[in-house]
């Protein structure tokens, strides 16, 4: 595969050239009216990928039409405090930037890791009096950014923008012709390097004598892209993949006969859970971080995640990527600032997939496990064996309830049945408040609730609160909040089958950490490509479709799933990764 990323597939050169005054008037505005100093300035616009791989070894994958895609490039020029330099007149008064719109997208035929080759024919006009401009950024498809209005903008005040560069649609984003790209962030050992110097030499009295000896930018796109693969190993047989647990052993369910039944999993699409809301478009480094295996001459491998970025959360009807298809996502890697302000998304992006366990012939089914156990249920009955289980588990720990009746002077103890309780999901309105919502529980039902219940059925037993009978349904034996044994086994109910397996994204080695463990986390530019080879087990149950997931993993739910993660920057870091329940 050829090492190219960016517009154009690899590697775009943007030459800024002179030209005549006729083609420069309408963006230039002052002509040659002794206001102002001409001079002429030639840029490459480099794909950062373009010296190769680093240390862990990589590759890289051409972008598509979509994402290679340049509408326009607007240039800011500074000086060399990131401060406003003008370049241009805009209506009378002078602005920082320079609007360029190609005409046509020409190519050189794709040879070596030139790709594409752009011209744009401007000039550069500072105001009598003025300093040339000693820095300059790019921002690549920039219509689409907010808060970049008309007005000149700082360094400053473009590192402060924060959008959701991972929209999609018409007109969103990662659509062609809006791909939003900027400078290769990077350290020089004590600072961060967001713009790129224009030393006085590059600034040309001519256009040729700037064609050369131009200066190059490095650039890349502001997002992240996620694959996800099933790798042909696995055994899936006509969509369908028999359970097994870690050891390789099928998964057997009691079936409502009273026989022990194979399970099969149907894999239905895939999505992205804890992605970030927003991202930067100046990438935000700390050139503080130790060592220098995180950044190379002109491009940073880690990141600062902007503060006011948070977690987006979904439902199971909301994971609706077919597999195959890819996914963009905003940054999200380092979680707090340099100065440890705390950020507004502190999970990880996950990758999520959407299954469905099933008989052999493709037909979901509702499955519980209690007790150690797993059996088929009815979810049109209620769940009349689960709740069955729970009662003869409440009756075997030495708990029994009874309600009584009293008709003519005469009362009557009848035992707790599966009538007088009903299946509920865990409370899990948010993450903060959420306490394994993949787990459900046995409460009385409202008419239960009114009934008159006694903790025996000897005669003029005292009557004891509802309350107490719904805490031995759903309590832990201690108030200890460290406490994990509760007094019911929590149940497990997977209902119509519907069922969750997910990962977090691994990103790099983190040659500090003395295990070498590999960085969590979602990087610009990057392509993390998932070839799953291997899921075992039930994966985590869903009870209610319409409900936000928050992904877990039950304790002693003996499942897991294996994945190999490469990852592109439009560029391929290749991983083993396998996770595990």
């Amino acid at each position: 595969m050829k090492k190219n990323s960016l517009f154009m597939s690899v590697l775009a050169s943007l030459f800024m050239l002179g030209c005549s005054q006729e083609e420069v008037a309408p963006n230039d505005g002052d002509g040659d009216n002794g206001e102002a100093t001409t001079s002429y300035l030639a840029v490459n616009l480099v794909s950062s990928d373009a010296t190769g791989s680093r240390a862990t070894g990589g590759d890289y994958e051409d972008g598509s039409a979509a994402e290679n895609k340049v509408s326009k490039v607007r240039f800011y020029f500074f000086d060399g405090l990131g401060g406003i330099s003008n370049v241009k007149n805009n209506g009378g008064s002078y602005v920082n930037y320079f609007d360029w719109e190609p005409k046509e997208q020409q190519g050189t035929g794709g040879t070596g890791d030139v790709e594409k080759i752009l011209t744009a024919k401007i000039v550069i006009n500072t105001k009598a009096g003025d300093g040339l401009p000693q820095c300059i950024a790019a921002v690549i498809n920039p219509d689409g950014v907010t808060g970049l209005g008309n007005s000149s903008l700082s360094l400053t005040n473009l590192k402060e923008i924060t959008q959701d560069y991972a929209t999609t649609g018409e007109n969103g984003l990662t659509s062609e012709g809006y791909f939003v790209m900027f400078n290769a962030v990077y350290s020089n050992g004590s600072t961060d390097i967001s713009s790129v110097s224009i030393p006085e030499s590059k600034m040309k009295k001519t256009a040729d004598d700037a064609i050369a000896d131009p200066v190059t930018i490095y650039v890349e796109r502001s997002v992240a892209k996620v694959k996800v693969t099933l790798d042909n190993s696995i055994g899936f047989n006509n969509g369908l993949l028999e359970v097994k647990d870690k050891e390789g052993n099928p998964i057997l369910v009691k079936g409502t006969d009273g026989t022990q039944k194979n399970v099969y999993l149907k894999l239905d699409k895939w999505g992205l859970t804890a992605n970030t809301n927003n991202g930067r478009l100046v990438k935000k480094i700390n050139p503080g971080w130790s060592g220098t295996w995180w950044y190379n001459d002109h491009r940073s491998f880690w990141a600062i995640n902007s503060m006011s970025a948070t977690n987006q959360w979904h439902t199971y009807n909301d994971i609706n990527t077919d597999l195959g298809t890819s996914l963009y996502t905003n940054e999200n890697a380092q979680k707090n600032d340099i100065n440890a302000t705390t950020g507004g998304a502190q999970e990880n992006t996950k990758v999520i997939l959407k299954g469905t366990i099933c008989t052999s012939d493709g037909s979901a089914v509702t499955i519980a496990r209690h007790g150690g156990a797993h059996f088929v249920d009815t979810k049109t009955d209620g769940y009349p064996n689960l709740k069955k289980s729970i009662l003869d588990m409440m009756r075997g720990y030495g708990y029994t309830y009874y309600y009584s009746v009293t008709e003519n002077d005469e009362t009557t103890y009848t035992e707790i049945g599966t009538d007088d309780i009903e299946i509920k999901m865990a409370d899990q309105e948010n993450k903060e408040e959420s306490n394994n919502n993949c787990y459900v529980y046995a409460q009385l039902t409202s008419t239960a609730e009114g009934k008159t219940w006694h903790a025996s059925n000897a005669k003029d037993a005292p009557t004891i609160e509802a309350s107490v009978i719904n805490g031995t349904l759903k309590n832990k034996k201690t108030e200890d909040e460290n406490e994990t044994e509760y007094i019911i086994d929590r149940p497990l109910l997977w209902v119509d089958g519907m069922t969750y397996y997910y990962y977090e994204i691994e990103h790099i080695q983190n040659l500090n950490d003395p295990d070498k463990k590999n960085l969590i986390g979602v990087v610009r530019n990057h392509i993390y490509a998932t070839n799953i080879t291997k899921i075992a087990g039930l994966g985590t149950p869903v009870y209610d479709p319409t409900k936000t997931i928050y992904p877990e993993k039950p304790e002693n739910n003996d499942h897991f799933i294996a994945a190999r993660i490469n990852i592109l920057s439009w560029r391929v870091v290749k991983n083993d990764y396998e996770l595990e329940w």
